[in-house]
């Protein structure tokens, strides 16, 4: 609280060289004033400027209350803080896997209006495990194998504090010069890790020229930049091309390629971006074949049609399945100009890439225009960090470079223009300091400890791998590369069958799965993804999906046997159910004849 006693602080005090300098003029005239008119010496003067100064020490810090913490109060709670997520997640393995929250817990609970006046951080820490905790599923836990690993480690964690902790916002090189190196830097150091092409690195010899990468919130972002860049670049070319046609009817022919496994997020994209996208079929395994895109692609310029951006996978989210980018490349390589984008999306499998074992999976990147990857989703990062690079910048700067003199917000431009001015990169003019936690990552892993952590959930995965093909009722699809195992019931062959033990087994929340539709057959997926899995975690959900299919299959194998011990379920008995009680005996003999004849005309 402010002392009343105290002066409170005016505008005057935020400008003290000014008013220093003008307070010392001033108590010079008071002075010159006084000896000429009452012979008193240089004493008013002196006051004043000593009241002047008590009145300027107060500052703008006790110009207004603050609910805030003290720095005193911030140390103790954030140490505080730090013991809690660190219990909290050593303690995953022990909670049930899924959450037991059902839709609107939260406005049922919780209060519909904000606190009026502040509450305590114990009381924070109430809420969280009486409101929050039944509402979180633990991705964590070694016991998760749904979806896509969530990323994340005690380093990321660090890494994000000082992310938010320094609140810095990057615009312009000038407005952060720290946060926009750093982003160059980390995404040199990882395109040198996975072993890209030169084209995508940095070469520092001025942003304007060259390629380099980014770091985006996720795979959808990545895509959408790459989408209206390629439809943009397209666009430049029809219309010198073609002046007569307008760009709204050119826009309506642009034509976007991707395999039906590819990122499901292409339709909204795409919608988005106002063109027109097309799914192509894949084998049995996920995998797109060059074959079948140079024929979509021949049989849509016949109709007319400018096909400007061709997307190839590396690590579907189904089935971590590959498509044939050695041979994509030199198709999309020796079409005519304009030249079609080609991009190879990796969200998942492109951590894999700082393994060298995995790099010849990139074989074809030579002809790609852009590369991107999600490091929030198998490196321990959290998100968001997804990385995009593209091989030449200007493709991005000419789409979304926002230099307007005229605009209501006047930002110089960098006169060297050197480093890379990250908000002509993409839609967002602002940035985090995202590098910071990838950067500490780098830092207190190493190359190898990344590596490390690659390897083993590949490890555990080919453990399960293993697990399955000692039982002859499920089959595995393909060879296991990554750590994400699709598999399925095959005996008996029956979509539902495998959806009701997906189901059986996410109810129990022991462990959590997803499925995934490939072809016509819906299959398991089973994921490497928490940070403490080991072997004995692999071989507990295995021995709990083989549970569950043995009480899975022995319904089924009932339900089965009843009908067939009569030919066909009974019918009849079926229909009069719910009707017996509001039947007389006669009527309950006719409506049995009548639904007895229907049926016999069903059967013939």
């Amino acid at each position: 609280m402010m002392d009343p006693d105290e002066v409170k602080a005016t505008i005057d005090d935020f400008f003290s060289d000014e008013n220093e300098s003008s307070e010392t003029s001033d108590g010079d005239d008071d002075d010159v004033i006084s000896r000429t008119k009452s012979g008193i010496t240089q004493t008013t003067g002196s006051k004043e400027r000593k009241k002047k100064k008590k009145k300027k020490n107060t500052g703008p810090s006790s110009a207004l209350p603050s609910a805030d913490l003290t720095p005193a109060e911030f140390r103790k709670r954030g140490k505080e803080l730090v013991d809690f997520i660190a219990d909290y997640l050593e303690g995953s393995r022990d909670r049930p896997v899924n959450h037991s929250a059902i839709q609107g817990f939260l406005f049922k609970k919780m209060s519909k209006i904000p606190p009026r006046d502040p509450v305590s951080m114990d009381d924070v820490y109430k809420d969280i495990k009486e409101f929050i905790f039944p509402g979180l599923p633990q991705w964590q836990s070694p016991k998760h194998h749904s979806l896509l690993p969530a990323g994340g480690s005690y380093a990321s964690l660090l890494g994000s504090m000082l992310c938010d902790g320094l609140g810095c916002v990057g615009f312009t090189w000038a407005d952060c010069p720290a946060a926009t190196e750093l982003e160059m830097l980390v995404m040199n150091w990882l395109a040198h890790l996975l072993d890209l092409p030169k084209d995508f690195h940095f070469s520092g010899k001025g942003a304007s020229t060259g390629g380099g990468g980014i770091i985006q919130t996720t795979t959808t972002d990545a895509l959408q930049t790459v989408t209206v860049s390629a439809k943009r670049y397209m666009l430049e070319h029809l219309k010198y091309a073609n002046p007569e046609e307008t760009e709204w009817s050119l826009l309506d022919k642009f034509m976007v390629y991707c395999s039906e496994q590819a990122h499901p997020s292409m339709e909204r994209v795409c919608e988005i971006a106002g063109v027109r996208l097309k799914r192509l079929w894949t084998d049995r395994l996920g995998i797109m074949h060059g074959d079948t895109l140079r024929f979509a692609i021949e049989k849509d310029r016949a109709k007319g049609y400018y096909p400007f951006l061709v997307i190839a996978t590396v690590g579907t989210i189904a089935s971590t399945s590959v498509d044939q980018i050695g041979k994509i490349g030199p198709i999309l390589d020796a079409d005519d100009s304009p030249k079609i984008w080609f991009h190879i999306e990796s969200g998942y499998a492109g951590s894999s890439f700082i393994c060298r074992e995995y790099q010849p999976l990139l074989h074809g990147i030579d002809y790609a225009d852009s590369f991107s990857m999600s490091a929030h989703k198998w490196m321990p990062v959290h998100m968001d960090c997804a990385c995009l690079w593209v091989k030449k910048i200007t493709h991005l700067t000419q789409t979304f470079a926002c230099e307007d003199p005229e605009g209501p917000l006047y930002i110089p431009a960098d006169d060297k223009n050197i480093m890379a001015d990250y908000r002509g990169w993409g839609l967002p003019m602002t940035r985090r300091f995202r590098a910071m936690k990838l950067w500490v990552v780098f830092k207190l892993y190493g190359v190898k400890g990344l590596q490390q952590k690659i390897r083993e959930d590949v490890r555990r995965a080919k453990e399960l791998e293993k697990l399955i093909g000692e039982d002859h009722r499920f089959e595995i699809l393909g060879d296991v590369m990554f750590g994400v195992v699709p598999f399925r019931c095959k005996r008996p062959d029956n979509n539902d069958i495998n959806f009701e033990i997906l189901k059986q087994v996410n109810k129990s929340a022991v462990i959590k799965m997803t499925g995934a539709r490939i072809g016509y057959k819906f299959w398991l997926r089973f994921v490497i993804s928490g940070r403490y899995t080991d072997s004995e975690d692999v071989k507990f959900s295995w021995d709990m999906i083989r549970r569950t299919t043995n009480k899975v299959i022995a319904d089924y194998t009932e339900r089965q046997h009843n009908e067939d011990r009569c030919g066909m379920p009974n019918y009849k008995h079926v229909i009069m159910i719910g009707k017996e009680e509001r039947m007389d005996g006669d009527d309950k003999e006719e409506e049995v004849e009548t639904q007895g004849r229907r049926l016999d005309s069903f059967i013939q």
